[in-house]
């Protein structure tokens, strides 16, 4: 227990002194270490441990702390900056009599979830139809260890009528949708791959009406390889527009049998390369 209270008062302390959960800045005694994340004149951002640098990128933050097998621990995240991926996952450990450990930051883009467990954490992310999702499990002592990720499975209990909760917010949230996604992969074709890794780029999208409206771009290649993709609740049907690199906008179905509203979206998103 008493590590826990020590996780508790230093927790407590922490966000007091960063005053929110994504902190700027950070100097502070932890676990009977100094933890400081300076803003260097670089614009780098420098984790260090009883001044010595462990990590330095365009962003560090700690996020979350935990006891894992009797040792504090802390999780952070680390990133380059942009928009393109997310912040990549590292660990502290703070074992008694020892000095900390740092373990990743992971190799990832995409956002991470972090599950405490009293053995160990385990970091996965979501699945996507182009590939299974990223697993890793981090124990005081082996740090992490990569292990099989889930497969996608389209949820088959959400169709349009759960569509019409409108909780979408970004296209790649069309793919849960199963009777959505099987309309977007049948638009797509031999694109099938390709249009979803679009869809699950940087983008956004919202609700218009009965319409749902979202544009996206794979990663890094924003302004070259883009989508728009329109889903309409009312009469149930995906209308799809993409962008493979260096080619000509493929739309699906043909742009005539596009209601009004669709088409001026579809106008919108192609202007850029006219």
């Amino acid at each position: 227990m008493v590590r826990g209270r020590i996780l508790t008062i230093a927790l407590m302390a922490w966000v007091y002194a960063s005053g929110h959960t994504y902190a700027a800045s950070l100097d502070m005694q932890l676990f009977g270490h100094h933890v400081v994340i300076l803003k260097g004149a670089d614009s780098q951002d420098s984790l260090q441990i009883d001044d010595r640098e462990v990590l330095k990128n365009y962003y560090v933050d700690i996020d979350e702390m935990h006891v894992i097998e009797g040792t504090a621990v802390a999780v952070g995240t680390s990133s380059a900056g942009g928009n393109a991926c997310e912040g990549s996952p590292f660990v502290i450990s703070f074992p008694d009599g020892h000095n900390p450990r740092i373990d990743g930051p992971l190799d990832t883009c995409f956002p991470v979830t972090v599950v405490p467990s009293a053995g160990m954490l385990t970091l996965s992310t979501r699945a996507t139809p182009n590939e299974p999702g990223q697993k890793w499990e981090w124990t005081t002592a082996s740090g992490f260890k990569e292990v099989q990720g889930e497969s996608f499975v389209a949820d088959t209990s959400k169709g349009w009528d759960q569509l019409r909760e409108r909780s979408v917010t970004h296209p790649s949230g069309l793919l849960d949708y199963a009777e959505v996604a099987d309309q977007i992969n049948r638009l797509a074709g031999s694109d099938k791959a390709l249009v979803n890794d679009i869809l699950l780029g940087v983008g956004s999208g919202e609700f218009k009406g009965d319409f749902f409206v979202g544009t996206t771009c794979s990663r890094h290649m924003c302004g070259d390889q883009e989508a728009v993709v329109v889903a309409d609740l009312a009469s149930r049907t995906v209308y799809l527009a993409w962008k493979p690199s260096g080619q000509k906008i493929k739309v699906a179905p043909a742009v005539k049998s596009w209601p009004e509203k669709a088409k001026f979206e579809l106008r919108q998103w192609a202007a850029k390369w006219k």
